[in-house]
């Protein structure tokens, strides 16, 4: 069999020259696993009557050459709101593996137009890559170019002894109708009835028909969790109620709509069995209906932002992915399009993206903590969980998913019971407990200890009143028979996601005087999500104080802690230049911002920021914290733009200023600020604290230190960063332009 001229072509235009690939029949187990074909300019549509083409995505699962029949394409630039459905079948497998793959192409997701597309694919494996060419058809025009290609393990992963799904079986989402006798069980037990009065008690808060979260749906899914524990057709029907004035209050907007249809699938799942058929069937059509439209998407102009890293997304599509969950084997009008398996697929994908571009490989949200854990409360997680119990496929293992809870736990610290972290993004702030409870059911076991050891102490509030949906949650999940552990176990003291750009260093996992340090790179930012000028910008807690803080932003860069200047914008991202970190928490992170560009009379002028930070936990300075700060500037700095540059640091203490020091009072201990460059010193009231103002030169090379007792001396040898500064048996000096410690056990990173 002869392999196409194009198809032999390939890795001799590619690869420079090497030789292409054997002519000898492929091993079929080199075909196994999740295909991801990309069609060079497979799809087109008009533009000013001419025709664009963009490239095609194809999604296929295989085993051994032999592929599920179900094949879904994505082209973002085409339309990013479309999953476009098809069909694959193997043709011949060789010297080559020929597919047939039979789309329907959807332009747009609020037009009916549907074209078919049929394309011929002629594919090779090659140094762990799938290359070669495809020829087709759409919408009347011949398409043929090159194709190439990944193969990944199988993903999702099968749920162990799982159960198929039953007609008209429900509940379905939170837990199985086989779980009910063990669950009323639990709810006996000491913890479930901590759990169930906690429920109680949110039920009787006020009920948000509207705003940003309405939660009357949530409302309705912790009366139906009652009703089914107790046999109880009277809380059934309060939750009847309540939802007949949740879906006369539409939200404003996609945003607002999301934790509606959320809230309503969940209660629907409950109380199925308690509606009877006509209260079953409006529900059924109206789920159906929502999901449609929250997997459409909306205009701009109605500010929805369908882009796979927004908070938006996340919450739409979790949304339509669990109100599909909850009426699969219902009976619906047929779509040719819209079904409740499809939607479900196309709801997964598009979480999948988002986890894919919003999360980073251990945890860290693009959009900010706030807009990254609140989707997962509304929707996301009760989706995955929903999907693992309805579908018997975990989406979590081997997704960033997983990394999330763990995320949390490296960096909360607990302070007047409550959990909170050095945030970053808008509104300075997370979901809190409600994060782990309500996640309980998808962690990997093995978390569960650690978990468990984070929640003592809460047992006044186990999840936010707001949420009253994550009591059968925490009930069906909680490890009653589970000793707590502590962290350390699993967790390093340094936590560093190097897809995002985000360093957190901890000193220990015990109390609220743990340490947690943090400076965020922002290596991948986006256009079309939340974004702060939080560039470099460093967080310090500990001993109980907010040290390096902030104020809560809207987006000034003022309230960040970096080098910023009056006139201009902030940077847009960090890349590292080096790290080093030692078990004990400590660690150096360096790194080099992009150029901040003006427009100059002759040139535009160029500003890049290198920033050195150092923690130190190994407590050789005779202080439990100590931090230091090197900053150089790099660039035009003569250009008027760039005169005034002003070293930031926001703080929730009290502030006193020395000659060039500062001393910080928070919670009976001090953070000792020593700025060993000369600078001018000033100080101003905040929000929620005060803000240090410090300017100077181009360079700034300061030393702090966090204690209860006196704080260590500290001795200068030399001057600006050609200084050496001894404190207690630590010694800090400036070299290649980065902050080094001498009494650090470093390992490699």
């Amino acid at each position: 069999m002869k392999i196409s001229p194009f198809l032999a072509a390939i890795p001799l235009l590619l690869l420079g020259g090497t030789s292409a690939p054997s002519q000898e029949t492929i091993d079929p187990q080199l075909l196994t696993g999740n295909l991801r074909l990309t069609l060079k300019h497979g799809v087109w549509k008009l533009w000013q009557d001419q025709p664009v083409y963009q490239d095609l995505t194809l999604d296929l699962s295989c085993d051994r050459a032999v592929c599920q029949p179900s094949v879904w394409g994505y082209a973002p630039k085409f339309n990013q709101e479309v999953d476009h459905q098809g069909t694959v079948k193997t043709i011949k497998l060789d010297n080559a593996w020929r597919l047939q793959v039979k789309m329907m192409i959807q332009s747009h997701p609020w037009q009916a137009e549907v074209r078919e597309a049929i394309y011929n694919i002629e594919i090779v494996p090659y140094q762990d890559q799938l290359i070669g060419s495809y020829q087709g058809t759409l919408g009347g025009r011949r398409r043929h170019s090159q194709v190439n290609g990944t193969i990944s393990p199988l993903w999702p992963n099968p749920v162990p002894n799982y159960h198929p799904l039953q007609a008209r079986e429900h509940p379905r989402l939170i837990f199985r109708k086989s779980e009910l006798t063990n669950l009323r069980e639990k709810a006996k037990t000491p913890i479930g009835q901590t759990i169930i009065a906690q429920l109680n008690n949110s039920l009787q808060e006020k009920i948000y028909y509207d705003g940003y979260v309405p939660n009357g749906g949530y409302h309705a899914t912790g009366h139906c969790f009652l009703a089914i524990l107790n046999q109880d057709r009277k809380s059934a029907e309060t939750a009847w109620e309540i939802l007949e004035k949740t879906r006369k209050n539409r939200g404003r907007r996609i945003l607002e709509q999301s934790p509606i249809v959320a809230g309503v699938a969940l209660a629907y799942d409950l109380c199925y069995d308690f509606w009877g058929e006509k209260r079953q069937q409006e529900i059924t059509g109206w789920l159906f209906s929502e999901s449609k439209k929250l997997l459409k998407g909306d205009s701009p102009k109605n500010d929805w932002n369908g882009d796979t890293v927004s908070n938006w997304n996340a919450r739409a599509r979790g949304a339509a992915g669990l109100a599909s969950l909850a009426i699969l084997k219902e009976d619906l009008p047929p779509d040719p399009l819209y079904y409740p398996p499809a939607q479900v697929e196309m709801a997964k994908r598009h979480i999948e993206r988002y986890f894919t571009t919003a999360i980073g490989d251990r945890g860290f949200g693009t959009e900010g903590d706030l807009y990254t854990t609140e989707p997962m409360v509304l929707a996301v997680f009760p989706f995955l969980q929903g999907y693992r119990n309805s579908l018997g496929l975990d989406l979590v293992t081997g997704s960033s998913a997983a990394q999330l809870i763990p995320h949390y736990l490296t960096r909360i610290v607990p302070k007047n019971g409550q959990l909170l972290i050095p945030a970053y993004g808008r509104h300075q702030m997370f979901v809190g407990v409600s994060l782990l409870t309500i996640g309980l059911g998808i962690t990997d076991k093995s978390w569960l200890p650690a978990i468990k050891w984070r929640l003592q102490g809460q047992e006044k509030q186990l999840f936010h009143p707001h949420y009253p949906h994550i009591a059968p949650f925490l009930l069906a999940a909680y490890p009653s028979n589970l000793t707590p552990e502590n962290p350390e176990r699993q967790l390093s003291r340094v936590l560093v996601d190097q897809q995002k750009g985000f360093y957190a260093f901890r000193n220990r996992w015990q109390n609220e005087e743990d340490f947690v340090a943090s400076i965020y790179l922002k290596q991948q930012p986006f256009v079309r999500g939340w974004s702060f000028p939080d560039v470099a910008s460093v967080r310090i807690w500990g001993l109980g104080g907010h040290w390096a803080s902030f104020e809560g932003s809207e987006g000034d860069w003022n309230s960040e802690n970096t080098v910023t200047f009056p006139k201009t914008p902030p940077w847009s991202q960090a890349k590292p230049i080096s790290f080093q970190s030692s078990p004990d928490g400590s660690g150096i992170i360096t790194l080099k911002t992009d150029k901040i560009r003006v427009k100059g009379a002759n040139k535009p002028a160029e500003v890049a920021l290198v920033r050195s930070f150092a923690v130190d936990y190994s407590l050789s300075s005779g202080s439990p914290g100590l931090f230091v700060l090197m900053d150089k500037l790099l660039g035009e700095v003569e250009q008027p733009e760039f005169i005034n540059k002003t070293w930031v640091m926001n703080t929730q203490g009290n502030v006193t200023l020395g000659k060039n020091s500062f001393t910080i009072t928070q919670n009976r201990a001090t953070m000792q600020g020593t700025f060993i460059t000369p600078v001018t010193l000033k100080v101003e009231k905040t929000n929620t604290g005060e803000r240090i103002l410090a300017t100077g030169s181009e360079e700034f090379f300061l030393v702090m230190t966090v204690q209860k007792s006196r704080p260590p001396a500290v001795k200068i040898i030399g001057k600006g960063l050609d200084a050496i500064v001894q404190i207690g048996s630590q010694e800090i000096s400036i070299i290649d332009g980065a902050v080094r410690l001498k009494e650090i056990n470093f390992q490699e990173p």
